[in-house]
């Protein structure tokens, strides 16, 4: 099958994207990606050229000439990342009343869309989008994962050796949560601190700049912690699982993280801290101990290859558009590793 998937701009779901594609290619189907930031043509054009069977893009920016190729093609089937009808946390993906509008007329003249959703664990999804449903549209979870295309093979890299390494912006939202769990670390503990994001954090002398993302696994593999730290309303409401878990765990590293419900799928496979106090004795605790870190991150690499892989996002998606999925995920994602 051909799947055409529209990108909105860098960030974690870009990645994510790139992980559908990876995976998907992985399961032998032909992928185009359609990103406005490098490619100006319109969407007339870009669907002309691929002519896709399935398109996978965000009902926040459906605009008229791309709900017209999606019209034109009463063969194609459609997947969409939307917002809570509901919430109206500004933190907290939402649907706009024409953003909205736009998606029922789309699904009410056509039925092409075969399924909307949001990275949160199922159990949010069914909290946050089960008012989908009476429109006729399944509100499904498709979470966050590790590229294994990406991650599956790191190195340790003595350049990038370190205690502590974490990679993050820094902004004033962030910040509500990072400063109070790491900034104190800065002070008064004797640990090598390296931090990369593509913001910098001014005033703090541990921030090394940018890092490819071709190291970042290997940050991951030579840091001794590699903290995960979350956005305010991940905390509060439980179902935001955020990206750099899986990456993480994919790359071998050893995890210790702020509360999060939704955290509690990596079961033993990560450690989580109930405060920033919490967090900083944990941290301390687990730096003289080697075995214990190096049992916990083994287990955390296990459960994320078993269960949360980019084939693993790649299989959901294929079932939510009713395409067969192969049989042996573990031999196609063997297959990418041992490439």
């Amino acid at each position: 099958m051909k799947i055409l998937i529209h990108n909105d701009g860098l960030h974690a779901h870009y990645y994510q994207r790139i992980a559908w594609a990876n995976g998907l290619q992985a399961m032998g189907h032909e992928v185009a990606f359609w990103d406005k930031r490098t490619n100006n043509s319109s969407p007339f054009d870009i669907f002309a050229s691929v002519e896709p069977d399935a398109f996978l893009g965000q009902s926040y920016n459906l605009d008229d000439a791309t709900i017209k190729c999606i019209k034109m093609r009463p063969h194609l089937k459609v997947g969409l990342r939307v917002g809570d009808f509901k919430n109206d946390n500004p933190h907290i993906l939402s649907i706009g009343v024409k953003e909205k509008q736009n998606l029922l007329d789309l699904q009410e003249s056509t039925g092409q869309v075969k399924f909307v959703h949001i990275h949160y664990t199922p159990e949010g999804v069914a909290e946050t989008h089960s008012e989908y449903n009476q429109y006729g549209l399944n509100p499904v979870s498709l979470m966050m994962c590790a590229d294994i295309n990406q991650y599956h093979n790191p190195s340790y890299d003595p350049a990038l050796a370190c205690d502590i390494g974490f990679v993050g912006g820094l902004w004033d939202y962030k910040a509500q949560v990072i400063k109070p769990y790491l900034f104190p670390l800065f002070e008064g503990w004797n640990y090598k601190t390296r931090i990369f994001g593509n913001q910098p954090w001014y005033g703090v002398s541990q921030y090394c700049g940018l890092i490819s993302d071709d190291d970042v696994k290997n940050l991951f593999a030579s840091a001794k912690i590699c903290p995960n730290l979350s956005e305010p309303h991940a905390q509060q409401y439980g179902f935001d699982v955020n990206e750099r878990i899986f990456k993480i765990l994919c790359a071998g590293g050893f995890c210790i993280s702020d509360k999060v419900e939704g955290y509690k799928m990596f079961g033993d496979g990560i450690v989580i801290a109930d405060s920033p106090e919490d967090f900083r004795s944990k941290i301390h605790y687990y730096m003289d101990n080697d075995g214990e870190r190096l049992t916990i991150a083994h287990r955390g690499r296990e459960i994320v290859m078993a269960s949360h892989t980019n084939v693993h996002r790649a299989a959901d998606i294929c079932s939510y558009f009713g395409w067969t999925i192969p049989d042996d995920l573990n031999k196609i994602i063997n297959g990418v590793i041992n490439e």
